[in-house]
């Protein structure tokens, strides 16, 4: 029998959904640099921030690090650094305003290292998230948190493909994610008709894993019914072609043979098919005789036994009488001293004359249209 079980879909928030696999959230973060508490001013560069939605993570990072530049005021002898701060930002102000599209990952990398390295000398602090765990880098900004760990967005991958996640369904394979579709390339069980991988319902027989509308008859493709299938050679069959492609047939009709049946003759027999020719009479459980193959008994068999001729079994009248050993007289078998005549053969008691019925017992007698006759009668009718 061949079972059937659900393949969950896939559900939302990063939730696997085969066995095995684990549930897994996605969070999206944002993170804004703030400066030191007795600086703090009124944000100046909001609108700025707004234009440039288009800008990459990486980019909206940077202008978020150079508008907090602008929110604090250097006291003391910090003159000069705060003069040099403050310049860079606006040369990378000026740099990201005329290209804001093209950004060059080592570039930015370093930009942020150097604007991070500034600002902690002038004593504000830019919050970190962690490194992330395809760069092992600091994360400022936007983080995404996932199978226990920290990812940039941009570096929060399918591990086959390559293609960013973000906050769509993913699954968990040893530790690493995947995108729906290379998940279920890559590790669902595979269907043993299409080779292609099974999403949802699927049928296990034969230890092979089939879509539930490609497991069907080998032979006539009808999907099996309550009967159930059979196999052979590796292969399910319903149990019409089963029967009709690999089952002994019948000696009688040639059918094949699905339940009970008897064998004789070299070859099985429906019971009901098995009967005499002539009579179609059963002879279940009974000895019999026969000719040519077929059985030839028109009485059931009696006594459990029987004779055989030329490889095949006779019951008693039939075989004497395909040997020519039946009584001409009485018409049954003759098992003991006979008399021959006229080509046939008689129980001595049954060799008598055709008229006055008296036994020919001395064996002498005349013939008339293949008649027995004593000399007597004979002489009288024909003389």
């Amino acid at each position: 029998r061949a079972s059937t079980s659900p393949v969950p879909p896939p559900s939302q928030g990063g939730t696997l959904p085969r066995p095995g696999t684990k549930q897994v959230t996605v969070t999206v973060q944002e993170t804004v640099v703030e400066p030191a508490q007795s600086q703090q001013q009124p944000p100046q560069t909001v609108s700025t921030v707004r234009h440039h939605h288009h800008a990459s993570n990486a980019t909206k990072e940077l202008d978020d690090l150079m508008a907090s530049l602008s929110d604090f005021k250097v006291s003391g002898t910090g003159g000069e650094s705060g003069t040099h701060v403050y310049r860079e930002k606006r040369a990378w102000q000026e740099h990201y305003r005329s290209n804001p599209r093209q950004p060059e990952s080592a570039s930015l990398e370093h930009m942020l290292g150097s604007l991070r390295a500034d600002m902690s000398r002038q004593g504000v602090q830019t919050p970190q998230k962690g490194c992330c765990n395809a760069c092992d880098k600091p994360i400022v900004g936007q983080v995404i948190t996932a199978l226990g760990r920290t990812w940039h967005p941009e570096h929060f991958t399918c591990a086959h493909c390559n293609q960013e996640l973000g906050t769509r369904n993913f699954f968990e394979r040893d530790g690493r994610p995947y995108c729906e579709p290379d998940y279920h390339n890559l590790f669902s069980p595979r269907c043993a008709y299409c080779n292609g991988p099974i999403l949802d319902k699927c049928v296990t027989a034969l230890e092979k894993t089939w879509h539930t509308e490609h497991f069907f008859c080998a032979q006539c493709g009808q999907q099996f019914g309550e009967d159930g299938f059979h196999e052979r050679d590796g292969k399910p069959y319903c149990r019409n072609d089963y029967f009709d492609m690999f089952a002994p047939k019948c000696g009688g009709c040639n059918k094949p043979i699905m339940e009970n049946y008897i064998s004789a003759l070299n070859t099985q027999w429906h019971p009901d098919c098995f009967v005499c020719k002539d009579c179609e009479k059963a002879v279940k459980g009974k000895s019999f005789y026969a000719m040519e193959g077929k059985p030839e008994c028109r009485e059931p068999f009696h006594g459990g036994s029987f004779f055989e001729h030329e490889g095949q079994p006779y019951c008693e009248t039939h075989y004497h009488g395909k040997r020519g050993s039946l009584c001409a007289g009485c018409h049954k078998p003759i098992a003991g001293r006979c008399i021959t005549a006229m080509f046939r053969k008689f129980h001595p008691e049954h060799f008598v004359c055709a008229f006055c019925l008296r036994q020919l017992n001395k064996g002498t007698f005349k013939e008339q249209n293949d008649k027995p006759y004593c000399h007597t009668c004979f002489d009288k009718l024909f003389g």
